[in-house]
């Protein structure tokens, strides 16, 4: 509609410039206000007919319900579907919710991931750099690391070995000044039938015959017993000059006990104190809570055997078995203690059979004052050496011979113990049972043989002389006249224990010329032949 003042027609996109120009504008939007406002009413008459339940239809106007109805059925089914759609929007608006949240989430992770992985690159990086700088010209580096330390390895092997000589050498001056100061000497005798034989005395004072084992049915008990104690204290001081632990245990004379004993090998260094040969438990153990934690009731004492003797062989085996069987056993534990310091030291294929056990002397003026088996060398230095030289297997396997002082259960160097060393010495077939049972075997021998001598006819004749110009005398008288004969020589050595007649320097009794016929006589004196 054109304005009959501007000729113009009246919309928004042209300027209003007159009033019927406006009135035209605002003409169509109050009609359609007029129409809501009237649908409104409508609306709103219906609404009130449905909520308060009126029958009277006159005033609602039921040209949109389906059916003439005042409730539309087909609008309450719209109106369900709409609230269902509706509710199915606010899920699936929460649901878009969550998802943005944990999207959010996802994101804030995979920034943190991508930090990490850029961290994780660049320490890598690092890494590899590093890497490169420490493998640079590792080949040479490591042959120079390589050398360093064989050559340091190599001084410290040179350091220990020349230590560990020193040591040998003062351990070698330590025994052999032992040995001479407790008079270890050997001489030589012109037997019988005019050969040599070496015997082997100890003590700075009075000298005492170490005696053979197969000797010792003649020796007298106080020389042998004496003999024996200095035999021992020798050993044991040896041993501890040496860092040995002898197989059997030796117990010095010590409080309230004044002899030597030593204990089997089963039964050494327990720790326990034990009733020695002679006395009570009573009196070799204290009654003081540590000894009787020490002492078990339920388990058996060892039992120390004797090295020392108040009567001759023959006598003890006679009259007291056991002793003379404990005494046998120490002197044969005691030879096999001195046989295995000698084996140990380097005198390895000297001992096979137990007829090499028997001098004992023997063997500790061989071992400490001949050291025979000392071998005076000194550790080369490797460091005058190429030092890449390499031994070859053979010659890594093969192994020099065992010095004097050289093993010890006291340093770590050739340690005895250490299966080298052990491999090295093994092999021995000899042991103390067989020792003692061959030693009681063959005394029991000589003890059956009861040493008869047979008189020849010169001394036949001197007795038939000597008969036919002294008077025969019985009784009192004749026990008092002093005739040498074999009932006299028994009964005093078994009344007082030791020979009344003229003692050599080894303790041998000599037969007086003129006794005639059958008698036992002790072995007849040597002259001794200065070494």
């Amino acid at each position: 509609m054109e304005c009959d003042i501007c000729g113009k027609a009246g919309s928004q996109g042209h300027a209003l410039h007159c009033i019927t120009c406006a009135r035209s504008y605002l003409e169509q939007p109050r009609i359609e206000l007029a129409k809501m406002l009237i649908d409104k009413d409508g609306v709103e008459r219906h609404v009130k007919a449905v909520i308060q339940g009126s029958e009277d239809s006159s005033s609602v106007s039921l040209s949109d319900s389906k059916g003439g109805f005042l409730v539309d059925r087909q609008l309450c089914t719209d109106n369900l579907n709409w609230q269902r759609t509706r509710m199915e929007t606010v899920e699936i608006e929460e649901r878009m919710t969550v998802i943005t949240e944990q999207a959010a989430r996802l994101r804030e992770q995979m920034e943190t991931v991508r930090k990490e992985l850029e961290a994780k690159r660049a320490a890598n990086a690092q890494r590899k750099s590093d890497l490169s700088s420490a493998t640079y010209g590792i080949d040479s580096r490591r042959a120079n690391e390589l050398d360093k330390v064989q050559q340091m390895v190599k001084r410290m092997d040179y350091k220990s070995g020349k230590v560990h000589y020193e040591t040998i050498e003062q351990r070698r001056q330590l025994c052999t000044t032992s040995a001479n100061l407790a008079g270890l000497k050997m001489s030589k005798r012109r037997t019988k039938d005019g050969g040599i034989k070496e015997v082997v005395n100890i003590g700075p004072g009075t000298k005492l015959r170490i005696w053979d084992l197969r000797d010792m049915d003649d020796a007298p008990p106080d020389y042998l017993s004496a003999s024996l104690a200095a035999v021992a204290q020798l050993l044991v001081r040896v041993a501890a000059y040496l860092g040995i632990r002898l197989p059997a245990e030796i117990t010095l004379p010590h409080n309230n006990y004044p002899q030597p004993t030593i204990f089997s090998i089963a039964s050494s260094y327990q720790g326990k104190k034990v009733p020695f040969p002679g006395t009570t438990l009573s009196d070799s153990s204290s009654s003081s809570p540590e000894a009787s934690r020490t002492l078990d009731p339920r388990m058996p004492l060892p039992k120390p055997r004797a090295l020392f003797i108040d009567r001759p062989l023959a006598h003890l085996s006679a009259e007291d078995p056991p002793a003379y069987s404990s005494f046998i056993e120490g002197a044969s534990l005691l030879a096999y203690n001195i046989a295995w310091l000698c084996r140990t030291q380097g005198m390895k294929d000297n001992f096979k059979d137990w007829e090499d056990v028997g001098p004992m002397g023997r063997n500790l003026y061989r071992l400490l004052i001949l050291q025979e088996t000392y071998i005076p060398r000194r550790p080369e230095n490797p460091l005058d050496k190429d030092m890449s030289t390499v031994k070859s297997a053979a010659s890594s396997l093969r192994r020099g011979p065992v010095g004097f002082g050289q093993l010890s259960h006291a340093t770590s160097h050739s340690y005895m113990s250490m299966a080298e060393n052990a491999q090295y010495l093994s092999g021995w077939s000899l042991t103390p049972t067989k020792i003692l049972d061959e030693l009681k075997a063959f005394l029991l021998v000589e003890q059956q043989a009861q040493e008869w001598d047979v008189l020849n006819q010169k001394e036949w004749e001197d007795m038939e002389n000597l008969i036919a110009e002294d008077p025969i005398m019985v009784g009192d008288k004749r026990c008092n006249a002093g005739l040498d004969d074999g009932r006299s020589y028994i009964a005093t050595t078994t009344a007082n224990g030791t020979q009344k007649d003229d003692m050599s320097e080894g303790g041998l009794s000599e037969r007086k010329k003129g006794t005639s016929g059958w008698t036992k006589v002790k072995s007849r004196s040597e002259d001794v032949v200065q070494r």
